[in-house]
Parts: structure tokens; C-alpha cells; sequence
């Protein structure tokens, strides 16, 4: 034991932080040195390939490893990172793919498959713990299919994709696969392999991946991304904002918080409920790869208990960014309500305690194969649902473009309306009184020139006048490198007539800022989006304490929008754009003053944003000679 310590404490002082799954076997512990002592340490591992010949390892080879998460920590402190010549190179995959033992970000192979292979693994000349003999076909057929596909070198029944398949220097796997097939007992005596022919064989098997997997793999695996293309179903377009939300163990306590933020996402509640607890083993083993562990988090957040269908009217287009990170993602909104609700949980509890609570499907067809396993019967009732949702919210217009942004409560068109373009704003269900508020702000504001003009009303949806124009026309005074445009002060004054107007009659103008706002040529200046105006107790003459700049008092019951707080909305909001400091907005100072003032402010911005885009610039490096 004490040789063993000094190894350790040797390889230890060798050791970095592991960025991927690649080890190093310390040259003078070598390979045998290292499998005694994992045989030991009772380490539950296997060599997964080419352990025949162990402990020589042919040169440029390296030895691929399965380990149990609780055994990672053992083995790899008798390992290196960073190795030297002379010192063998490993792979460590642990069986849930946690950090720095993982394939891609995931598990080298489902988690119920990671731990069959352990649990069935066998000593070879008493030395090295390997796969039994079909876990071994087995293993390696998927490594072939799902790890390497066209790299493999075995062939493809589809002409076209065979033409595709590259020669495999390393490793013949086709005679390999012949051979192991024989000594199996999974009577494969005649087989001739092929890519299609082994994903039949692990699919009967139970080693195929699940869908949602199959589409992660996809992204690197040219052959998996071929036969998912050639297999797709064609999802109906009134399913494609199908999702569904599953909530691990830790956050069930949150239910009512998870609700109310995918509802302020953007997305309609379907169906809810608790798992079955006939299909709570189904519901882990198919999702997720079966692996539920803590990823990058401190602990894990448990198993899925409870899941939210949901649906989403108007998907939002996925960034490019978002889906290199997430292949097969088809709404963006998908990826921010599971960030939010990560990190609203994150903010509550302690640094030891943080975890992942949520988990989804990524498309509206892996929806459908997460109900199918979590609650089949429900799936004509949700597919109902979605169509009669679909259909409620289509324009009753002809549409020329879509003009949305997140479009979380309502879509916004540029539409032909009776011969001449107009603006419609077609409300999701539920978010109805959005609409209204749209609708009593023109009424209340029927004596204001800069109140939009409406020009019909439906159940869901408002067509107002269409102007056009920008607010960034109605100025060219813009700080430099990049600044907002300096709105006019005759402008500022337009916009505090409007808040005084409606606080006059009892009403405050939450979320109005200069970006809700217009200039067209004939029309002038023109407010477009009245969404959280609301009426408060008591009418006031004052701009002090108005909604749309000062922070809603606490024990306001009404809605605000997704701010990322509620304080000091003036500068965040304003500020670029008058060029004054809230004080000279609220009290009332000659004209001679204020441009002052905004010259200072403009010297302010201009200085700031050239010390943003020095710093932004990248670090050029020069060479003396």
C-alpha cells in the first residue's frame, strides 16, 4: 500500500484540470502496474476494445475504458493528464458521462447499457475486467455504428451512402464483428456486417439509442445524421411548437413557479401531471440517454417526476450558435425557459445545492415519443389541442412579413388590409388581456395625436394604422461610435404629455420607452404597444413616480414585464436616448439648459463607447526585430 500511495502521490503532482476523457498511464507504473492495482482498489471498470493482447499495447493505440461515476475518482488518481513519451494513452468514459469523463458531453453509451456492460463483465487471464462475450459484440457493434459510422470502414446497404464509407486503417472491424459474432450466443454465425445491419441487431437488442440521443450524435456522425434524414417523419406544421418539460425530483417542490414561467415564455399549458409510477423506469431508461445525473452541476436533481405538454404558437428561430449546441433544437424558446428556470431555481438555494430541475424535448417529434412513453392515451387529446391552436392563432389576413420579435404574448404582421398595409397583433390564447389593454389605451388616448390609430378589433387579434417610419429618423445627434440617436427635445416633451395623459385619467404606462415609439413622415410621432398599461388607484398630474421610468412599488399586484429588475428603468431604458439624467426630465428647465446638459451627457457616451470598442478590439501583437 505504500508503493501504491507514493504512485499516487507521484502521478498526483502530474495532474491538471481534464478538459476531455484522455488519460495517461504513468510509463513506470505501466499497464500491468496499472490493472493490478485497479484489480486491488476492486475498481469496477472495463476495457472495452482490443483487450486481448493486454497488458502490450501495439504502438499509437490507447486503451478505451468504462468505469463506474463512483470508481472515476480512484482510477484517475493513479493517471495522468498531461502525459510524456513513454506514458499510455487512455480514454476514461464514466457510465453517466460525468465532466472530463464523458464522449461529446454525453455518455459513451446510454446509461442502463454503461451499466449492463459492468455488471456483466468478466475477468480475462485474470488481469483485465472486459466485457462478457455479447456485451463485446455488442459494445463494439455500437461503437461502430454510433461512435464511428462511415470512419468504421464497414459498408452500407445504401449505395448511395456507401459511396460514403471510408477505409479504417487502424482496426478491421468487419472480420472483428465476424469473429465475435460467432463466439456470442446471439447466433450470428453467417453474419456479414453492415452499418443498417448492426442498428437492426442493437435495436432488437435494446442498446439503440433513443431519438433524442440519435439527434445529438447526429451532429458528428455523418451516417446517423444520413438515416435520421432518410427516416424522418414529417412532423404536421401544427405540431412543430409541441413540447414537453419534465421536472426532476428537486425541483417538484416549484411546480407552481415552472408553470408561470413557461406561460411567460411564450408557451400554452396543455397537459400536466405526475409521472405514472408504471412509467417512471421507462420514463429514465428512454430520455435523456438514462442519464440523470449532476452533469456540471454540484448533485444531481434527481429523477423526472412530473411533466408539463406545452405548446408554442409562433416557435422562435434558432440561433446559429444555439444549434451547433443543441442539434435538432427547433424553437430557441425551448433553450431560455430552461435557463431561466435553472438559474431562478440556482439564485435560491446554496452553491452546494445548485442542480439541474428541468429537462426537455427539443422538437415537437421528440415530444411525441416522450409522451408516448410517459402517457401514450393523452397523445390525441395534445395533437387535438395543438391543431385547435394552431388554427386560432393564423392571421385572418393576407400577411406581407412578420415583423415579431420574441412574439412571447402576441405575433406582429405587416398585413394588406382593405387595399393598404396595416399592422396586426394576433394575441396567443390566454393573453388575452394583453389585447384589451391594446384596445383601451386608443380609447382613453382618443385625444392624443401620438396614440396609434385602430382600425379593427377580433377576439385575438388588433389592426392598427401602419406607419412608416423610426425612431432613429427623427434625429442624426447620436453620440459617436455607435450611440443612440438623441431624440429631439420637442420629442421628449411629446413623450412626457403622454404619461401625464394617461396618469391624469388613472392609468400607468408600464414598459413605455422610446422603442415602443415611431416617427413617420406625415403622421409624426406615434406610440405603438400599450401591452402593460394598466389602471392604478388614484389619478396624478405629476411625471414624479410615473411607472415608466421610477421602479413599481412593491405592493403593486398588477403585471410587469420580464425585466431582469425593476429598478432604475429611467437610466437603463431612457437615458441613452434623452440625454438627460431623470432630474432634468422631471422638473421643468429652459431649453438653453438642457442642451447643455446633453452636451455633457454626449461627451459622456461618446468617451464610454470608444473605451467599450478599445476594449472589444482584439490584442494585436507586434515583433521587434
Amino acid at each position: 500500500m505504500n508503493i501504491k500511495k507514493a504512485i499516487r502521490r507521484r502521478v498526483s503532482a502530474a495532474l491538471g484540470r481534464p478538459r476531455n476523457q484522455r488519460r495517461f498511464i504513468d510509463s513506470s507504473l505501466g499497464i500491468a502496474g496499472f490493472l493490478r492495482v485497479m484489480k486491488e482498489e476492486d475498481v469496477n471498470y472495463v476495457a472495452l476494445r482490443w483487450f486481448e493482447s493486454l497488458p502490450e499495447v501495439a504502438p499509437g493505440e490507447d486503451i478505451d475504458i468504462l468505469v463506474a461515476d463512483n470508481d472515476v475518482e480512484i482510477m484517475t488518481s493513479y493517471m495522468k493528464v498531461a502525459g510524456k513519451k513513454g506514458d499510455i494513452p487512455c480514454d476514461i468514459y464514466s457510465v453517466s458521462g460525468l465532466p472530463g469523463s464523458s464522449s461529446r458531453n454525453m455518455p459513451y453509451y446510454p446509461v442502463p447499457i454503461g451499466r449492463k456492460i459492468l455488471e456483466d463483465a468478466i475477468w480475462v487471464n485474470d488481469l483485465v475486467r472486459a466485457p462478457s462475450p455479447d456485451d463485446h459484440f455488442l459494445s463494439l457493434s455500437y461503437h461502430v455504428v454510433y461512435h464511428k459510422g462511415y470512419a468504421a470502414g464497414v459498408p452500407s446497404e445504401d449505395e448511395e451512402r456507401n459511396r460514403k464509407v471510408l477505409p479504417c486503417s487502424d482496426h478491421d472491424y468487419v472480420e472483428t464483428l465476424k469473429r465475435l459474432g460467432r463466439e456470442s450466443s446471439l447466433n450470428l454465425d453467417d453474419l456479414d456486417p453492415t452499418l443498417e445491419g448492426l442498428d437492426r441487431i442493437l435495436s432488437g437488442a435494446g442498446w439503440k439509442p433513443a431519438h433524442d440521443t440519435l439527434e445529438k450524435i447526429s451532429s458528428k456522425n455523418e451516417w446517423v445524421n444520413d438515416v435520421l434524414h432518410s427516416e424522418a417523419v414529417d412532423v404536421q406544421d401544427y405540431l412543430s411548437g409541441l413540447s414537453v418539460f419534465l421536472v426532476r425530483e428537486e425541483g417538484v417542490e416549484h411546480l407552481d413557479s415552472i408553470r408561470q414561467m413557461l406561460f411567460d415564455q411564450g408557451f400554452d399549458n396543455v397537459l400536466e401531471g405526475r409521472i405514472p409510477d408504471d412509467r417512471v423506469s421507462e420514463t429514465v431508461s428512454g430520455i435523456r440517454g438514462g442519464n440523470w445525473g449532476k452533469g456540471p452541476w454540484p448533485k444531481s436533481g434527481g429523477f423526472p417526476v412530473y411533466y408539463f405538454v406545452v405548446y408554442d404558437a409562433r416557435p422562435l428561430r434558432v440561433s446559429p450558435e444555439t444549434a451547433k449546441e443543441h442539434p435538432g433544437l427547433d424553437n430557441e424558446r425551448i433553450s431560455i425557459a430552461k435557463i431561466r428556470i435553472r438559474d431562478r431555481y440556482n439564485s435560491s438555494v446554496p452553491s452546494h445545492k445548485k442542480c439541474n430541475i428541468i429537462h426537455s424535448s427539443d422538437n415537437a417529434h421528440q415530444a411525441l415519443c416522450y409522451l408516448n412513453i410517459i402517457n401514450s392515451e393523452s397523445i390525441p387529446f395534445v395533437e387535438g389541442e395543438a391543431a385547435r391552436k394552431f388554427s386560432k392563432f393564423m392571421t385572418p389576413f393576407f400577411v406581407v412579413c412578420d415583423l415579431s420579435n420574441h412574439a412571447r404574448r402576441a405575433k406582429v404582421e405587416l398585413i394588406e388590409y382593405h387595399g393598404r398595409k396595416a399592422i396586426c397583433k394576433t394575441f396567443k390564447e390566454g393573453r388575452e388581456h394583453y389585447l384589451e389593454r391594446e384596445v383601451v389605451a386608443r380609447q382613453v388616448g382618443a385625444g392624443l395625436s401620438e396614440v396609434s390609430r385602430m382600425l379593427e378589433v377580433g377576439d385575438n387579434y388588433i389592426v392598427m394604422e401602419f406607419y412608416d417610419g423610426s425612431i432613429d429618423n427623427i434625429s442624426r445627434i447620436r453620440p459617436l461610435f455607435h450611440g443612440n440617436p438623441y431624440l429631439p427635445i420637442w420629442a421628449i416633451e411629446r413623450m412626457k404629455n403622454v404619461i401625464i395623459y394617461y396618469r391624469e385619467r388613472g392609468y400607468e404606462c408600464v414598459d413605455f420607452s422610446p422603442k415602443n415609439v415611431l416617427f413617420d413622415s406625415s403622421s409624426g410621432l406615434k406610440v405603438i404597444d400599450f401591452e402593460f398599461l394598466q389602471q392604478v388607484d388614484g389619478a396624478s398630474k405629476e411625471l414624479d413616480g410615473n411607472f415608466a421610468w421610477y421602479s413599481a412599488p412593491d405592493d403593486f399586484k398588477g403585471d410587469l414585464p420580464q425585466w431582469k429588475n425593476n429598478r432604475s428603468l429611467y437610466r437603463r431604458r431612457w437615458f441613452r436616448y434623452t440625454g438627460l439624467p431623470l432630474y432634468f426630465c422631471v422638473n421643468d428647465y429652459p431649453k438653453v439648459v438642457l442642451h447643455l446638459v446633453r452636451g455633457v451627457t454626449f461627451l459622456y457616451f461618446s468617451v464610454n463607447n470608444a473605451r467599450r470598442k478599445a476594449l472589444s478590439l482584439p490584442i494585436r501583437k507586434f515583433h521587434f526585430r
